[in-house]
């Protein structure tokens, strides 16, 4: 049987079917090197985070106990300028009227600063979260970080496409 008539044969089958081997193999070959070489990324980062954990956290301890001490100090501030107010410099008629006059109490100072903090840091980490799960989306990983069956070897699967001309 000839090529001529549509058949190819077996020999040249063979051969094709190699080509496409080696070059799927070679594929292969790459991708599991790539993925090698990130592990190793990742590992190396993991023990740079380790390694810089401790310190970063003595820092933020410090930061904070920090700013409490300037939060008291800063309310001892105002209370003790509270005493010396207008009431207490003005005579003594219109300072007693003034002492039963009754404002609104406002929240303390302490008080105010402290929400303010506190919806900084979960705007702060939650900004983290879904810049986090955006990224493990963008990867093609699951919300928790392992790869997702689809995508195991971290490209899509038109990457994996004979190019054109190459063994047909």
């Amino acid at each position: 049987m000839s090529a001529q008539n549509g058949h190819i044969p077996p020999s040249e089958r063979v051969a094709r079917l190699e080509r496409k081997a080696k070059v799927i193999r070679s594929r292969l070959l790459r991708a599991v090197d790539a993925l090698d070489a990130r592990r190793h990324q990742v590992v190396e980062v993991g023990h740079q985070a380790r390694a810089i954990a401790m310190p970063a956290a003595i820092s933020l301890i410090g930061i904070a106990a920090l700013f409490g001490v300037s939060v008291l100090a800063f309310g001892a501030a105002l209370r003790s300028r509270r005493r010396l107010s207008i009431s207490n410099r003005l005579s003594d008629g219109v300072s007693h009227a003034l002492r039963r006059v009754e404002l609104a109490r406002q929240p303390s100072f302490g008080r105010r600063v402290f929400e303010k903090v506190a919806l900084t840091v979960v705007t702060f980490a939650v900004g983290e979260l879904a810049k986090r799960a955006a990224k493990n989306m963008a990867d093609g990983r699951l919300p928790d970080g392992r790869l997702a069956v689809g995508n195991a070897l971290g490209f899509h699967h038109q990457a994996l496409a004979l190019p054109r001309g190459a063994g047909r």
